[in-house]
């Protein structure tokens, strides 16, 4: 059976158009929604990545903050080891005269006692006291006691030049002894250059 299409071909043409337009309009609609998708993910991953800056900014300041406390700690250190090192160099060249006294004493054999100690930066040390003596049968005891006490002064690294300046005999409490008398000289401590110094210390 043949069909006849009595419509004229202006208004067949205008359908076409029309069914064209829909469909464009149905693809237009498809790709619109399609960006809409795309841009709804891409905001909402800045948004999140926006969160995370946010949070790392956040924990900069705070570490610079810290950084910053412990910056002054850090100065502070700094400023006291250079003080430290300023007292050293003015007083590196002084004499450490307890120390001093505290070796000679600990070097005295048991027979030896000290009835005078002096000391004097220019003078050095001088040293004055008593030995105990024996009786006749031994009479050189007491020098021997006085000659080890030379050798033991001059062992020290603190004194040189060690002089035994008088030995004679006496008597103590009704005992018969050998006064003495030995002087001394002290070594010069080494005093520190500033080279030795943290390089704070010549700011201060």
């Amino acid at each position: 059976m043949m069909r006849v299409n009595l419509l004229p071909p202006e208004i067949l043409e205008r359908r076409r158009a029309e069914r064209r337009i829909g469909w464009v309009i149905l693809a237009a609609i498809g790709v619109a929604v399609v960006l809409a998708g795309v841009w709804t993910v891409s905001y909402f991953r800045v948004q999140g990545r926006q969160a995370e800056l946010a949070e790392l900014q956040q924990q900069v300041q705070s570490m610079n903050a810290q950084a910053t406390q412990l910056a002054i700690f850090e100065q502070r250190a700094s400023e006291l080891e250079a003080r430290r090192a300023l007292v050293g160099l003015a007083l590196g060249d002084r004499r450490d005269w307890a120390k001093l006294f505290d070796e000679v004493s600990l070097v005295l054999p048991a027979d030896v006692w000290v009835q005078a100690l002096t000391a004097a930066e220019g003078e050095g040390v001088s040293i004055s006291g008593y030995a105990l003596d024996t009786p006749d049968d031994s009479p050189d005891i007491g020098h021997k006691s006085i000659a080890k006490v030379l050798v033991r002064l001059a062992d020290l690294d603190n004194l040189y030049d060690v002089w035994l300046t008088s030995s004679v005999k006496a008597e103590y409490e009704e005992r018969p002894v050998i006064q003495f008398s030995i002087t001394s000289k002290v070594v010069a401590p080494a005093a520190p250059t500033p080279a030795d110094a943290p390089a704070e210390a010549g700011t201060q």
